[in-house]
């Protein structure tokens, strides 16, 4: 990297005759080292990781070698030492180069090239700053790291490591060797750092696009330190993915820094986008740890640029994709899924929440030249909808059955028909759409001409029409490209929905429609019926069973034991809920209107047939798993908290509670208000006594033989377990004190001089 030593500012100083030069003190040698090695940094890994990837970067650049960069973890058989290696194949070093530059602080040979990224001079250095604890005390520590370089025929081995008041090169050993020139720096790491040191590769060599890595597959869970991966290279941008920051940041040649908005003067969320702007190294200044950038003026002037010609080619790019829209279909697809940015490698990058739509061009769209409302707008204006069948729910939006109108919901749905013209009902046919989808929806053109809708028009497009027509009857200009649009929106609907009138009715449901039909006669009918839980035998109008709108389980004879069975479940379970016990003399069921009833009835097995015919009569054998099954939790939250309660009951009193107790010891009170709050949030079932005497009919039902206690239920246990032993432990003095009960509200009331002596009198 490129720095001007001298120009250090562009303000002219003004010489006088007391001018001195400023200097280190002679024992400012040894404080600068240890500044350097060991308090700059306030990552040391990270930084590790960054220079000396970074100085292996620079040498490829100066030996113009393309070889990849490899980094490798390893274990040394015969010393069990772990190591990461950062291995590069460019210029290696010399022996007066690994004294006079490699081991000078702050001596460097890129100062004056802004191809490489280095130029402090003290990069090289950094493993110095990672301190490994060797166990032997408080403070001692390791930092040694090994250098070991091929150059011209002569391998060299070096040891770095911390001396008495400078940092100490030793020469180890060196041979000849016929490997091309590079350099290995092999740092000694503790396993517990491993994967730290595998997390700042991702993140510190985010954008270097040359470096292999070996022997990590155990060690990072997370598969983003892998040798296959991709970078998007824009011209003022990179993309490699979402792993680095959701936010635009800095590739600083290859070394990624996130960006302080906060220092731009910038709101962050304008620049919610994973890409990195690309900046030239030397463009802009960073720390002298490099860990961070310098937000000098210039600084700040030239990001603020290159985010904002990032932000430009991105929508550049947007804007080319979307291109060759023409079609009313293509507009809705890129509507929908609006900021999806495809590269050509096979890479996407949503860009949707900082690209607006208003800003990309869709000049070749066929209706450009006019202002578009959205596709459910569109749709709204160019047709009507009628829905058959079953409603949908008016509280749940995301029901599968409502059809909302738009594109996405033309794509999605399976339930919609389209007449070319006047819509004809069918009986057979909605019959048999209703049978197939519940609720079905039939779609027709709207008649755009007809005068009542011109405000709509007008209001939806921003335009200005006194008529609808011209003078001789024809569509204005304007009309006329709009009914062009709706008939291309119709030709949408052709293919996403279904023809109504070319709809067959299968011969099979024609049949059975015909077969299961009741005659009115017969709907005027009574059947005799035994009401369940009411009156033994009653006759019941057939069509009183028809129309009944609330669940109606039956059986015959054969289940008479299964129907008693399940009426006395439901009275446990329902409590609330009414149930029909008889008719009157015409037949007529006699309930309270409203919601909140059902039947359970025994018939004769000729009579079943009609029970077909309601919609909300099931079989006994039905009623598990359309009613009981709702009420499972909390029968299971019974049993499972049943002892607990009948436990907490057995102390509820003692000493007026939670709020009495607290008077006498806050420390036992508390203990019992945390369980009178548990006990209080369970549900109504579990703290009452309804399912306690048919535990046996309920077990019929109900799995109950597997409850697993949960971790705050057995503390709950344990604190009434604490309480009943408190009592038993002041049995023998509290027998003797009737103290009065006044309730929790009426604490205040309590006499203090009997509280006083209990606070002396009890063992706690």
């Amino acid at each position: 990297m490129e720095i001007n030593l001298k120009k250090l500012s562009e303000q002219q100083a003004t010489s006088t005759a007391n001018e001195r030069k400023m200097k280190l003190s002679e024992d400012a040698q040894s404080m600068v080292f240890q500044l350097f090695t060991k308090n700059v940094y306030s990552n040391p890994i990270g930084t590790i990781v960054r220079e000396i990837t970074s100085n292996c970067d620079d040498s490829h650049v100066e030996a113009g070698v393309d070889s990849p960069i490899l980094i490798k973890k390893f274990k040394d058989p015969q010393t069990e030492t772990l190591y990461i290696s950062f291995i590069d194949f460019g210029v290696g070093m010399s022996p007066d180069r690994v004294y006079d530059i490699y081991g000078t602080y702050f001596e460097s040979t890129k100062r004056v090239d802004n191809t490489q990224i280095g130029g402090f001079g003290i990069g090289g250095k950094t493993p110095l700053a990672y301190k490994r604890s060797t166990g032997q005390g408080e403070g001692e520590y390791d930092n040694s790291f090994y250098v070991i370089t091929n150059y011209n025929g002569t391998k060299y081995y070096y040891c770095i490591y911390e001396g008495a008041d400078t940092p100490v090169i030793s020469e180890l050993h060196k041979e000849k060797t016929t490997d091309r020139n590079g350099t290995e720096v092999r740092v000694p790491v503790l396993q517990k750092d491993v994967e730290t040191f595998a997390k700042e590769m991702v993140r510190q060599l985010y954008y270097f696009d040359n470096v292999v890595f070996e022997g990590f597959e155990d060690t990072y869970q997370d598969s983003t330190l892998s040798n296959e991966y991709t970078i998007v290279r824009g011209k003022t941008f990179m993309y490699r993915g979402t792993n680095y920051a959701n936010n635009m940041h800095v590739a600083l040649g290859k070394v990624a820094y996130p960006l302080d908005y906060n220092a731009l003067g910038l709101d962050s969320y304008e620049y919610r986008l994973p890409i990195a702007i690309k900046l030239n190294v030397g463009d802009v200044n960073v720390t002298v740890s490099r860990e961070s950038l310098d937000y000098s003026e210039s600084t700040i002037k030239k990001i603020k640029k290159a985010l904002e010609e990032a932000k430009a080619e991105i929508i550049e790019l947007l804007s080319k994709q979307y291109s060759d829209i023409q079609t009313l279909e293509q507009y809705f697809e890129v509507k929908t899924n609006f900021g999806t940015l495809n590269f050509s490698n096979g890479m996407s990058l949503h860009v949707g929440e900082l690209v607006k739509q208003k800003d990309v061009d869709f000049s070749n769209f066929n209706y450009s030249f006019m202002k578009m409302p959205n596709d459910k707008q569109l749709f709204s204006l160019f047709f009507d909808v009628k829905s058959y069948g079953k409603k949908p729910s008016r509280s749940r939006w995301d029901d599968p059955y409502r059809f909302n109108g738009g594109y996405e919901a033309l794509t999605r749905n399976n339930n919609l028909y389209y007449v070319e013209d006047e819509f004809n009902r069918k009986v057979v046919k909605q019959a048999y759409l209703k049978f197939s989808h519940d609720l079905y929806h039939i779609i027709t053109k709207s008649d755009l001409m007809n005068d009542y809708l011109r405000k709509s028009i007008c209001e939806m497009f921003n335009v200005d029409l006194e008529s609808l027509t011209t003078e001789k009857g024809n569509p204005v200009k304007f009309m006329k490209t709009l009914v062009e649009m709706q008939d291309e929106y119709f030709e949408i609907v052709r293919r996403k929905a279904s023809d109504y009138d070319k709809l067959v009715v299968p011969e099979d449901f024609i049949e059975e429609r015909k077969r299961e039909r009741l005659s009115a006669r017969q709907l005027q009918t009574t059947i005799p019926v035994n009401f369940i839980g009411g009156q033994t035998r009653q006759r019941v109008k057939i069509s009183e069973l028809v129309n009944y709108k609330q669940p109606i389980f039956y059986g015959t004879q054969e289940n008479e034991s299964e129907l008693n069975q399940a009426y006395r479940m439901f009275e446990i379970l329902f409590p609330e809920v009414r149930v029909i016990r008889s008719t009157d003399w015409n037949g007529l069921l006699r309930y309270e209107k409203g919601k909140g009833n059902i039947m359970f009835l025994r018939l004769a097995q000729n009579n079943v047939k009609y029970m077909e015919h309601c919609k909300t009569a099931y079989p006994v054998s039905q009623i598990e798993t359309r009613m009981f099954r709702r009420k499972e939790a909390n029968v299971r939250k019974y049993f499972y908290a049943s002892e607990l309660v009948s436990n907490f009951n057995s102390i509820e009193g003692f000493y007026g509670g939670s709020a009495v107790l607290s008077l006498i010891s806050p420390v036992w009170g508390a203990k019992v208000k945390e369980v009178e709050d548990y006990i209080e949030a369970l549900p109504e079932e579990a703290r009452s006594d309804s399912f306690k005497y048919n535990k046996t009919l309920l077990e019929k039902y109900f799995k109950l033989d597997d409850l697993k206690y949960s971790a705050e239920h057995k503390k709950m246990q344990k604190r009434i377990d604490e309480v009943k032993a408190l009592a038993q432990k002041n049995e023998g003095i509290l027998k003797f004190i009737d103290l009065p009960y006044y309730g929790e509200k009426d604490v205040e009331r309590y006499d203090k001089e009997l509280i006083k002596i209990l606070k002396k009198v009890m063992v706690f």
